[in-house]
């Protein structure tokens, strides 16, 4: 599982260049431009996390509190879209602070994952 904090670390995913320009859209969409984003980024503590395969969850560096958090924004999704190539991303706010936790995988983990935690998404 790999987290960024700032908009401009999208390059360093192991992701097509197609695929990072989408989420940077749908993650600047709200905004004026990318400056603005990472502002409101710093200001909630919002988060990216890419999660490639469920062995991310037992990978160093991954302890309860990521877990719970990770369990949180599973079951509290405020929405989702789906990328090429069978790529989503999705984001839930995780704290009354207005924390918000992007995540960024592959289509089949999501559902994986929501099973790996008896997260019902109907």
């Amino acid at each position: 599982m790999i987290k960024l904090t700032k908009i401009q670390d999208l390059s360093d995913l192991q992701i097509t260049a197609i695929l990072q320009e989408q989420v940077k859209t749908i993650l600047t969409e709200p905004f004026h431009d990318e400056a603005e984003t990472q502002q409101a980024w710093d200001e909630l503590q919002c988060e990216l996390w890419f999660l490639t395969s469920i062995s991310d969850l037992t990978a160093d560096g991954v302890d309860g509190t990521d877990l719970e958090l990770l369990e949180r924004a599973l079951t509290y999704t405020e929405f989702e879209d789906e990328l090429e190539p069978d790529m989503m991303l999705t984001l839930s706010i995780v704290e009354d602070s207005g924390k918000g936790i992007y995540l960024l995988m592959p289509k089949t983990l999501l559902a994986e994952l929501r099973k790996y935690f008896s997260i019902d998404n109907e």
